[in-house]
């Protein structure tokens, strides 16, 4: 709970940092003068993350006029990426694409160099939902034939600890009374991978990734966690709810985070102009192409939801602590 305190308390600052902006103390430093770069803890190609990371680039390198780069630094469960943003200077030129593993990287290793405290966000991208897909070769056509099984079901995870993936295994495998093994990769790609060879049981990816992989006669997709009503990407697949298990509606956002320090009047010349390019046609078709919603809240609806989620994490990790003793 302190973390999640601390949390707060910077979002809270960031948000006041922000609305005392005014348009004559942004010109009295200019912002960028120099390459912009976003730097994203998972390995370039394939997912969506990578792919909304590098949308966003080009399009706010356009915006700013000033060249901006994507920087893939996979690994450490997200802390490899965070810690290269800590070690650079708070001056609005390194961003961090904001993904779980920024809170749940520390939840599993508190002797991280990090606060979460330590980042602002300053603007959301979008949102998905996860998919899980299995081995076709296992022979499972619907989600009700993984019950009964009688050894421990291989999931695949990005990086350590408490995350969106060990949630929802957790959440199905006590639905489906079984038992579940978590196995780390450095990126969905990976894990996809994994799946289509069968090293693996099965992997929650995420509905733009899935898309790569739907039609493969190595994949099956047995359910998704979208929301009753919605189904934007995955028709003909049936929700986690549909089935049963309500708890199973989830969705995963991706935003924009700067270290906390960083000057008021940058991060609100960053904010401003972050949110423009996400709201723009360009970003709403690149969302649209790479099969992630668009996050329709503003920027502290997005801070209060990902807190929101952070409880949620908070919560498993506790309870998987308290189970371990």
């Amino acid at each position: 709970m302190r973390l999640l305190k601390r949390l707060k308390f910077a979002w809270g600052l960031a948000c006041l940092g922000l609305a005392c902006v005014a348009p004559g103390v942004q010109a009295q430093d200019a912002w960028p003068t120099k390459t912009v770069r976003i730097v994203v803890p998972f390995p370039a190609g394939g997912a969506s993350t990578d792919g909304m990371a590098r949308a966003f680039a080009q399009e706010l390198a356009k915006e700013l006029k000033n060249p901006v780069i994507v920087e893939n630094r996979p690994g450490g469960g997200t802390s490899v990426a965070t810690l290269a943003v800590k070690a650079q200077p708070a001056d609005g030129h390194t961003l961090l694409f904001q993904a779980d593993g920024l809170f749940n990287a520390k939840l599993a290793t508190p002797e991280l160099a990090y606060e979460a405290s330590e980042f602002d966000i300053i603007s959301p991208l979008a949102q998905t939902n996860y998919a899980l897909i299995v081995p076709a070769s296992r022979g499972w056509k619907r989600l009700e034939d993984l019950q009964g099984l009688t050894r421990e079901l291989d999931l695949g995870t990005l990086g350590i600890g408490v995350s969106s993936y060990s949630m929802l295994a957790a959440r199905m495998a006590a639905h489906l009374r079984i038992k579940h093994r978590m196995v780390p990769y450095k990126g969905g790609v990976e894990g996809v991978t994994a799946v289509i060879t069968g090293e693996i049981d099965g992997y929650f990816a995420t509905v733009g990734l899935t898309q790569t992989v739907k039609d493969n006669p190595k994949v099956k997709v047995l359910a998704y966690t979208g929301a009753p009503g919605r189904n934007t990407f995955m028709p003909g697949v049936k929700t986690f709810h549909e089935l049963g298990m309500a708890d199973m509606v989830f969705n995963s956002y991706y935003g924009l985070a700067v270290r906390a320090d960083t000057p008021a009047r940058i991060k609100g010349l960053l904010s401003a102009t972050a949110r423009k390019v996400v709201d723009s046609e360009a970003m709403k078709a690149a969302r649209q192409r790479l099969h992630l919603e668009d996050y329709v809240g503003s920027t502290e609806d997005y801070r209060r939801d990902v807190a929101r989620m952070f409880k949620q994490y908070e919560a498993e990790f506790a309870e998987g602590a308290k189970a371990g003793k």
